[in-house]
């Protein structure tokens, strides 16, 4: 039977859309396909600006603690979470920086239940320190990654976390986010 002139190029048309429709929704193994998913968000005041997954929450605040604050939801449930809290101040040599850090790390069990680090770090001239330590939020244990940069007269201190039991499928995408982050100096 004869079809009628134009319709198979608007069955594949339709075709193709559905399947375009289709994709987006359909991922496996991982939350985010690559770079290519990530959208940038700048933060200029403070010289930087972070590659989130797209589908991803972001909001930005000059008045809450953080700044930035991106979450991934599963349903109505945050399950991670980027924050980002900068600073304009830098102490400006590595005695200042490592008793800042000290305060930091300090900082930590007073903010979250239960507190236990797992990891800390430094680089040699005490301008990024790191910890990875864990908290229980209601019956949920969280595992938080932290990282505290002294950079272009400001302090950057960004946090990474996700419940325990899922940080091995968020961490790829944690250190994804962090790597390519971009500091471009504050502007003033």
């Amino acid at each position: 039977m004869d079809s009628a002139p134009g319709s198979k190029p608007r069955i594949i048309a339709v075709s193709l859309l559905a399947l375009l429709l289709w994709m987006p929704g359909c991922r496996s193994g991982s939350i985010f396909s690559g770079i290519s998913d990530m959208r940038s968000v700048a933060l200029v005041d403070y010289g930087i600006t972070f590659k989130v997954p797209g589908e991803w929450d972001v909001s930005l605040s000059r008045d809450r603690y953080f700044q930035f604050v991106a979450v991934h939801m599963d349903g109505s449930l945050p399950v991670a979470l980027v924050e980002y809290r900068g600073l304009e101040t830098e102490p400006r040599d590595q005695r200042a920086r490592e008793l800042y850090a000290s305060g930091w790390y300090n900082a930590m069990p007073l903010n979250y239940p239960g507190w236990k680090y797992v990891d800390k770090g430094k680089d040699d001239d005490a301008r990024s320190f790191t910890f990875e330590g864990a908290f229980l939020d209601g019956t949920t244990q969280y595992l938080k990654l932290g990282k505290l940069k002294f950079r272009d007269r400001r302090i950057h201190a960004i946090y990474y976390t996700a419940p325990t039991d899922e940080m091995d499928h968020y961490r790829d995408i944690f250190e994804t986010i962090d790597t390519l982050i971009e500091y471009t100096g504050a502007h003033r």
